[in-house]
C-alpha cells in the first residue's frame, strides 16, 4: 500500500470512529435525560419506567451506523465534501436502522435487553440525525479546505460517451488532474471514422448505442456523457440508456448548463450527476405520504401567521385575500391554485401580452417583480415566497406536491416543445429546481426552465426531494437562492 493509501485508510477509519462516537453521544444524551428525576416521575405515571439495559441495546445500534452509512455512500470522497448531499443520506441511513430496531423491540419486548420506552427510539432517530448532520457538516468544511482526506486517490475505470470537443477536453482533464482518481477511460462515439482509434491515448470502442455492453466489457465504475453537438431529445435518450446500467452517470453538456454543479457537487465541478434508474411507483407513494404529513404540519404551523397576513392584505388593498387561477397539473389536468393576493385588482390582459411576448422570445417569465400592480405588503410576500403558502391546501388536496415543477398557465402550453411536456409526468410543486438554482438568473430562458423541470420529472427520488427542500430554506429565509 502506498503512503497516500495509508493516509487515506487512516483518515477513513478516523471518520468511521467519529461517526460511531457521535451516534453513541446521542444515546448518552438521551440516557442522561431519561434518568433525570422529572422524566422518571413522568415515566412511572405513564407506565413506561426507563431501564438502563436499553442503553446497551441502542449502543449496539450506534455501532451499526457505519454499515448503513457505507451502503449509502457516506464514505465516498465526493459525498463527504458536500454538506447538503449528506443530510438526505444520513436520514436515508437512519430510516432502515430505525425499522430494524422497531422490529426487534416488537418481537423482543419481553427481553430485558430490548426494554425501553418509545420516546427513546424516537430520540435515538432524531438526535442521531441532528448530531451526525452537524458532525458531517464540520467534516465537509475541513475536506473543502484540504484539511482532511486530502490524500485520497481512487483508481477507477470510466466509460465516456462522446469523443468530440467536449470529450477531448475531459480527456485532458483526466490526464492533468490525478485527484479525479480515474485510472482508465474508454470512449463511445457515433462517428465511424473514430472506431478503433484513440483519443489522447484512450481507446474509442464503438457507438453510443453500445453503452450497456461496453460498460460490462470494460468493468466501468462510472459513466460520463460529454456531448454538446446533439439534439436535446437525443441527449435525453442517451441519458436514459446510461441510467439502465445502474452505474453513476455524470453529464457535461451545454444543454444542462443551468443545473450543472447544483444538485450533486463533487470534485468534478461542472458535472451534473444523475441518479441511477429508479422505480417510480414506490417513490410516488413515499412522496405522497411525505406531502400529507409535512403538509399537515406546515398548515398547522402557518395557520395563525396566515390569519395575520390575511388581515394585512384585506386592510391595505381592495379585493379578496386569496388569488385563485387555473394551472396545468400532472398529466395536463387543470386545477385551481391558491395564493395570497399580492396585486391590486386590475385587467390582466396587458400583463398577459407582455408574458406571451417574453415566451415567444424564449425568455422564462418567472415573477414580474417590477409590476406596478404589486402592493407594498405583496412585494414583501413575494420576496420571501410567503404568497405561495396557501398552496399547502393544493398539496393536501393531492393537486400539488411539496417538490415538483412549478405549475404553468394554460396559454403557456402553446410555446412548449414536445419534450417540454415530460414535466407533466409528476405533480407540480411548491418548490423545485428552478427555485434553488435558477431563481436569481437574469433572463432565465424558457429552455433552461424546461431543462430543470424535465430533469426533475425524469430523475425524481424522495432523497432528491429532501435535498431540494433543504436548499429551499435559505431561499425563503433570505429571499434568494443560496447553495
Amino acid at each position: 500500500m502506498t503512503e497516500s493509501g495509508k493516509k487515506f485508510s487512516l483518515s477513513k477509519a478516523m471518520l468511521l470512529l467519529l461517526d460511531v462516537f457521535t451516534a453513541l453521544l446521542a444515546v448518552q444524551i438521551i440516557f442522561a435525560f431519561r434518568t433525570s428525576e422529572t422524566v422518571i416521575a413522568f415515566s412511572r405515571k405513564a407506565g413506561a419506567l426507563y431501564k438502563t439495559e436499553a442503553f446497551i441495546f441502542y449502543a449496539i445500534a450506534a455501532l451499526a451506523i457505519p454499515i448503513f452509512f457505507r451502503l449509502n455512500n457516506l464514505y465516498k470522497y465526493r459525498v463527504i465534501a458536500a454538506t447538503t448531499d449528506q443530510i438526505p443520506l444520513i436520514i436515508k441511513s437512519y430510516f432502515p436502522l430505525g425499522m430494524v430496531l422497531l422490529f426487534l423491540l416488537f418481537f423482543l419486548q419481553d427481553r430485558v435487553l430490548a426494554t425501553s420506552a418509545r420516546g427513546f427510539w424516537l430520540g435515538f432517530e432524531i438526535l442521531g440525525i441532528v448530531l451526525l448532520s452537524i458532525e458531517r457538516a464540520i467534516i465537509a468544511a475541513l475536506v473543502r479546505r484540504r484539511k482532511f482526506l486530502r490524500d485520497e486517490v481512487v483508481a477507477k475505470k470510466v466509460l465516456i460517451v462522446g469523443a468530440g470537443h467536449a470529450g477531448e477536453s475531459f480527456a485532458l482533464r483526466i490526464l492533468n488532474d490525478p485527484e479525479l482518481g480515474i485510472e482508465k477511460a474508454y470512449f463511445l462515439d457515433d462517428d465511424e471514422t473514430k472506431f478503433g482509434t484513440t483519443l489522447l491515448s484512450f481507446p474509442i470502442l464503438g457507438r453510443t448505442n453500445d453503452v450497456m455492453r461496453s460498460a460490462i466489457d470494460v468493468g466501468a465504475d462510472e459513466i460520463y456523457i460529454t456531448i454538446n453537438a446533439i439534439s436535446r431529445e437525443r441527449l435525453l435518450e442517451i441519458i436514459e440508456e446510461c441510467k439502465k446500467t445502474k452505474l453513476p452517470v455524470k453529464v457535461f453538456s451545454r444543454h444542462f448548463r443551468i443545473v450543472q454543479g447544483e444538485m450533486e457537487p463533487s470534485v468534478l465541478s461542472g458535472a451534473l450527476e444523475l441518479p441511477s434508474q429508479m422505480t417510480i411507483h414506490p417513490g410516488l407513494v413515499a412522496k405522497r405520504i411525505m406531502d400529507v404529513l409535512a403538509g399537515t404540519m406546515a398548515f398547522l404551523v402557518a395557520l395563525i401567521p396566515g390569519v395575520f397576513i390575511a388581515l394585512l392584505i384585506k386592510l391595505t388593498s381592495r379585493g379578496p385575500v386569496l388569488y385563485t387561477s387555473y394551472r396545468i397539473g400532472k398529466g395536463g389536468k387543470p386545477f385551481k391554485m391558491f395564493k395570497f393576493r399580492t396585486m391590486r385588482l386590475n385587467d390582466e390582459s396587458e400583463h398577459r401580452e407582455i408574458a406571451e411576448q417574453r415566451l415567444k422570445e424564449g425568455v422564462h417569465m418567472g415573477k414580474p417583480e417590477n409590476d406596478p400592480r404589486i402592493t407594498p405588503i405583496g412585494r414583501f410576500l413575494r420576496k420571501y415566497s410567503i404568497d405561495e403558502a396557501p398552496q399547502i391546501l393544493n398539496v393536501l388536496r393531492g393537486e400539488m406536491s411539496l417538490v415538483g415543477p412549478r405549475p404553468c398557465l394554460d396559454y403557456e402550453l402553446q410555446y412548449f416543445e414536445d419534450w417540454h411536456k415530460r414535466r407533466f409526468l409528476v405533480l407540480p410543486g411548491l418548490t423545485g429546481l428552478w427555485q434553488v438554482t435558477g431563481r436569481q438568473i437574469d433572463g432565465l430562458s424558457l429552455h433552461d426552465a424546461m431543462i430543470l423541470d424535465v430533469f426533475y420529472a425524469e430523475n425524481f427520488t424522495i432523497w432528491l426531494d429532501i435535498k431540494i427542500l433543504l436548499k429551499t430554506i435559505p431561499v425563503v429565509l433570505f429571499g434568494k437562492s443560496k447553495v
